[in-house]
Formats: C-alpha cells, sequence, structure tokens
C-alpha cells in the first residue's frame, strides 16, 4: 500500500464521490477510478459501496479510514519536522562548557538565540575544560564554549568573546580605598583560589608566576561562585572572569579593583571535533554566538572596563592615610 493511493481513498472517502475527488487532486477521474481498484485488490475486499448519489464506506473501509487519518497526519507531521530541521528554525541543541563559560556567558547567548528561535531545545553540560573536551570527542555535545587557548588539533577553535580577570574585594576591604593597586601591592595579599584543576587557577598561577609575584593563597574553595562568596565574607581578595561579577557590583556587593599596567585576558572558544557535521540548527547557533559574542559580549567587558573604579578614592588619598594597612601598600614607590 503505497501513500498516494492512500491519499486518494481518503479523499474519495471524505468527498464521498469520486469525480468531486478527482477535482480535489487536480488528477482525472478515470485515474482516480484506477487507483481505488488498485487498492481495493490488493486488500482484497470493497471499500465503497456503489449505488445511489454518494459513495458509503463498506466496514473495510470504516477501517483504513480511521487508520488513513492518522497515517497521512504523521506524514504530515515528519515532512513539517524535517522541514523544521532543514530551515534550522527547530531542533536540539547539545552544548557543553566550562564553569566560566556555562555559567556567565553561554546562557546570555543562548536566551537571545532563544529570542529568535525559541522552539530550539538547548542542553547544556557543565564540566572543567578537560571533561567537555572528552565529550566532544564522544560526540556527546555538539560543540563547547571554554576560555583559553586550545593546542589539540583534533579540535576547530573560533573565537566569541574576550575575558578578563579582574581583581575584585569586598567594598570594606582596605584595597578599595587604593582606587587601583601595582603589582607590588598584590604581593603578600591573601587570595582566594578556585580549585587546582581549573583553567582559571592555572592562568592565575602562571601569571603570577611569570610577572615575579608571589601568590599568596589564603583559601581554596571550589568554582567562582565559591571564590565571590569568599571575597564577599572579605576572608581575602580574589581574580574571576569579569562576566562572573557584573551583577555583584552594580549592587556594590563587590568592587573591582584595576591593576595598573598589568592585566590578565584570555579568549572564550567556540570549540568543536574537526570535520564536525552541524545540522541547520547547529550552523545557525554557531554563526550565532560568534556574532553575538563580537557585538554584545565583547562591548560589555568593555563597558565594564571603563566604570569599575567608580566611586572609589584616588590613589593620592589613599597615599595620604601613610603607612600600610590590611598589608596593602599604600606607599607606590
Amino acid at each position: 500500500m503505497n501513500l498516494h493511493r492512500l491519499r486518494i481513498f481518503y479523499t474519495i472517502a471524505q468527498r464521498r464521490s469520486i469525480t468531486a475527488a478527482a477535482a480535489d487532486l487536480l488528477l482525472s477521474q478515470p485515474a482516480v477510478s484506477l487507483q481505488l481498484k488498485a487498492l481495493e485488490k490488493e486488500l482484497g475486499m470493497p471499500l465503497f459501496q456503489r449505488g445511489g448519489s454518494k459513495l458509503r464506506l463498506t466496514q473495510a473501509g470504516e477501517v483504513l479510514y480511521r487508520s488513513a487519518v492518522s497515517i497521512l497526519h504523521a506524514k504530515e507531521e515528519v515532512e513539517r519536522s524535517i522541514s523544521e530541521l532543514r530551515d534550522g528554525t527547530k531542533g536540539r541543541l547539545i552544548l557543553g562548557a566550562g564553569t566560566t563559560g556555562g555559567m556567565y556567558v553561554l546562557p546570555r547567548i543562548v536566551q537571545a538565540y532563544k529570542g529568535i528561535w525559541p522552539d530550539t531545545e538547548v542542553v547544556l553540560h557543565i564540566g572543567t575544560t578537560d571533561h567537555i573536551l572528552e565529550k566532544l570527542l564522544e560526540n556527546v555535545v555538539d560543540m563547547g564554549l571554554v576560555g583559553g587557548p586550545i593546542e589539540d588539533r583534533r579540535f576547530a577553535v573560533e573565537p566569541v568573546c574576550p575575558d578578563e580577570l579582574v581583581l575584585i574585594a569586598a567594598p570594606t576591604h582596605p584595597i578599595v580605598s587604593l582606587g587601583k593597586v601595582t603589582l607590588k601591592d598584590l604581593a603578600g595579599l591573601p587570595f582566594i583560589v578556585p580549585e587546582s584543576g581549573s583553567r582559571t587557577r592555572q592562568l592565575l598561577d602562571r601569571k603570577f608566576r611569570e610577572a615575579g609575584v608571589p601568590l599568596k593563597i589564603a583559601m581554596q574553595l571550589p568554582g567562582t561562585e565559591g571564590v565571590k562568596r569568599g571575597v564577599e565574607a572579605c576572608l581575602g581578595v580574589g581574580m574571576v572572569s569579569c562576566y562572573s561579577v557584573e551583577s555583584e557590583c552594580q549592587q556594590g556587593v563587590l568592587r573591582r579593583v584595576p591593576i595598573e599596567g598589568w592585566r590578565i585576558t584570555r579568549t572564550m572558544n567556540l570549540v568543536y571535533r574537526n570535520q564536525k557535521y552541524f545540522s541547520p540548527v547547529g550552523e545557525h547557533f554557531r554563526e550565532f554566538a560568534k556574532s553575538y559574542g563580537e557585538r554584545q559580549l565583547a562591548s560589555s567587558a568593555a563597558s565594564a572596563e571603563g566604570g569599575e573604579s567608580t566611586g572609589q578614592r584616588s590613589p593620592a588619598a589613599g597615599r595620604r592615610t601613610g603607612g600600610r594597612t590590611g598589608g596593602v601598600r599604600s606607599d607606590r614607590g
């Protein structure tokens, strides 16, 4: 039984007339009659009672009609779903991200994307960068967002937005009164840092080592959220992604403190397997993420940098207090 014959039978059953069905289907009446006879021969039973002005379904015809309604509806649903997938308007995306990207960057991109394509289903896996790379190789996730360079040639890497690790402190911490600090000021400051296996921690260790500044670790806490909570409690200072503290800085819970002449920057990258086949919805998201990162996230990070010292006392004011305060050197010498 083919769908073409089933469609003809369904139309005849609805119209109760071969002539009317032929007109609806844009077929000749003999062609419709021929297809109906072929279907009845295939099934071995008549489907209509002939005679009278209208055709009437036989018992076999009623059974087939009920099934035809479901079958043809399912066919239309499949065709519509395939069309949506082909056009990239609907589908399923499985994304992976490191903790910084997964908690503070990717949700913004997904929110903006779903504002345009609301029917896209998004599944998000958050883990360490190494864990996400492993899932990419296993084809468990379509693409990932991670911070810093990826040197493994099995992956394609595309930049999404810049990221900067910024120095944060509680508003009551003595370092805030300085307005900005130097590398010398950081020496001896108690730092709250993320766990040693994280890419953020590795970057911090390397940059402090390259600068010749000892990193005094007062406390190690899990993830960026742990670091922020410890800093809020004035247990030390920390350095975290600029995207992770926008809300706290706006609310006055935390303060960003610029470091004069020294910055720790990295790039948030979209990563996927080389030769990866993307569905249309995957290709749409990939291009959207890069465009959104360049247009929105990069400008957001730049504007936050420009306003980070608002309301803080000037370095000169800090120097006039003289001496040392809470382990922070106010002497710029």
